[in-house]
């Protein structure tokens, strides 16, 4: 009704609306009334509206086409894509690389694609495939240059080429220096080429970004502080070894395993005063058996302290480790306490044998005369070197010889030894 209103109105505006419309082209013109101009001029944009309705209509259908075409496209490069995954899994990397690498010419997923096949081409030994397809990679998903270089990196490991791998990882860090993965590779790296100075110098950061549980972080900084100061003595350089320990950060050398090893190699240098001045606070809290036993190995000029402080300690410690009877013996051995040596040694071989203690024992028996006795005790240490499994004797003495175990014996034995 509206419609007709205005039409009816605005056609009899039109109508009594004056005016010529001319069109001259050349020498020929053409007139006409001025609403008759308009009104063809309306129904040439009706036109041309409903010329516009009927392209867009066939080109959205057309896009319909396309659009079902591409899905199936999409749908088959998936399904690609997923078999080539399962064929990964399973092991069947020739499968799995081909697979992977048809399904990313459609895929969308293109990334995932060629790391997957470059993956395959290395469980082929083929690096060459490998890395190329690495660069394929990068093409797809220029953005993505940490997760390439990180499967690139892990790679290269897999594959003993460490260097490279370095080189990978040292470029990643440049850009992405906390990343927790790169700093986990690049300590792994290190640890391949052992440069252990490097990794000290990397753990406060593995620390800071808790890259490692403290456990492992505390058994990387052991190996690289062994490793540093074992090299330091291989190479004859006491002062160098010295040096080494002291540039090591604080807690670091106050680290009881880092200080065994230390002491260790203080004992290969004769350097037996500094030793025991570093083991003996270990006493403090609850020395393990190695501790224990590494006391017994220092031979200190103040051999008598050195020998009543382990048996003072022994005293109000009696749930000490097995090797405290070894230590004690190797103790007394060296002040010429030949009754004493022998008894430690004695219960210390029948709580826990070894080779060591029958060595020491045969020594002190030897010190005592009694060599008989000394050469049943070396054959059983050579025994226990070859059958350790075997050899688990108590301490048998030869029939008629006084058990110098008892105590009111080993004055006897103190003082002839003193007389000596």
């Amino acid at each position: 009704m509206l419609a007709l209103v205005v039409g009816g109105v605005g056609g009899s505006w039109l109508k009594n609306l004056p005016g010529i419309f001319m069109i001259a082209v050349g020498n020929t013109s053409y007139e006409m009334r001025l609403w008759v101009a308009i009104a063809l001029l309306l129904v040439f944009l009706s036109l041309l509206f409903f010329v516009g309705v009927i392209i867009r209509s066939f080109l959205a259908g057309a896009n319909r086409v396309k659009g079902w075409q591409g899905g199936r496209v999409w749908k088959k490069a998936r399904k690609l894509t997923i078999k080539g995954m399962l064929a990964f899994v399973e092991g069947r990397w020739k499968q799995a690389e081909n697979t992977m690498i048809k399904a990313a010419k459609n895929s969308d997923t293109k990334l995932i694609n060629y790391l997957v096949a470059a993956q395959a081409a290395q469980h082929q030994n083929a690096e060459d495939r490998r890395d190329q397809y690495l660069r394929l990679a990068h093409q797809s998903e220029p953005g993505a240059k940490v997760a390439i270089g990180l499967t690139q990196a892990q790679l290269q490991l897999d594959n003993k080429q460490h260097e490279q791998a370095l080189a990978t990882l040292t470029d990643l860090r440049i850009k992405h220096a906390n990343h927790p993965f790169i700093l986990k590779l690049l300590c792994m790296t290190y640890r391949r080429i052992q440069d252990w100075q490097a990794i000290m110098e990397l753990l406060p950061i593995l620390k800071k970004h808790q890259v490692f549980n403290n456990h492992i972080l505390l058994e990387i900084e052991t190996q690289s502080v062994s490793h540093i100061l074992t090299l330091k003595s291989r190479q004859g350089e006491l002062e160098g070894l010295k040096d080494a320990w002291l540039k090591l950060p604080n807690a670091s050398r106050k680290n009881s395993d880092n200080i065994i090893c230390y002491t260790e190699l203080l004992i290969y240098f004769d350097q037996m005063d500094e030793a025991e001045s570093l083991i003996r606070p270990l006493f403090k809290k609850n020395p393990d058996n190695k501790t224990i036993k590494l006391f017994g190995d220092i031979k200190s000029p103040l051999g008598n302290k050195q020998f009543a402080f382990l048996e003072n300690w022994y005293a109000s410690h009696p749930q000490a480790a097995n090797s405290i009877h070894l230590s004690l013996g190797k103790l007394a051995f060296n002040i010429a306490l030949w009754g004493k040596a022998k008894a430690h040694l004695e219960q210390g071989i029948q709580l826990e044998a070894n080779a060591e203690s029958y060595f020491m024992m045969a020594q002190t028996l030897e010190q005592l005369e009694q060599f008989e006795l000394a050469s049943k005790f070396y054959k059983l240490g050579l025994e226990f070197v070859v059958h350790p499994e075997q050899v688990n004797q108590p301490l048998v003495l030869a029939q008629g010889v006084d058990d110098l175990v008892t105590a009111n014996l080993l004055p006897k034995f103190e003082q002839s030894s003193k007389l000596d």
